[in-house]
């Protein structure tokens, strides 16, 4: 249940810990979060729970999809300006409006495969 602050109950942190580290060490951390896309608290919880292993390559992936996703979809809100205000439309576009789909469909595939290999080698 909500209480008002939180999402739910169980996202209360009722812990605190503290540690020091080297300068070394300090520098490592605050890369790995940065190459990860979190704070590095963020980080730390993640690291206990994977086993000592966060995926730092998820951001790039997720942002790498995202714009080739974003790409597909302008080419077909083009096609579709051009439709709208000729009337019809070019065998040419149509093809590519068929072949998006089957885009869309063998990219999410690939990065499901390349997700689920890594969340299961951890």
């Amino acid at each position: 249940m909500a209480d008002g602050n939180r999402r739910c109950k169980s996202d209360k942190k009722l812990y605190k810990v503290s540690f020091k580290l080297s300068e070394e060490d300090k520098q490592t951390l605050e890369e790995g979060a940065r190459k990860a896309g979190m704070n590095i608290s963020e980080y730390l919880r993640n690291l206990v729970r994977s086993g000592g292993n966060v995926d730092s390559t998820f951001v790039a992936d997720r942002g790498n999809f995202i714009r080739q996703i974003t790409g597909i979809a302008t080419n077909v809100n083009q096609i579709a300006r051009v439709v709208n205000t000729q009337g019809y439309a070019y065998s040419g576009e149509v093809n590519r409006l068929k072949r998006d789909p089957e885009d869309i469909k063998k990219l999410t595939q690939e990065v499901l495969m390349v997700w689920q290999s890594l969340r299961y080698s951890i």
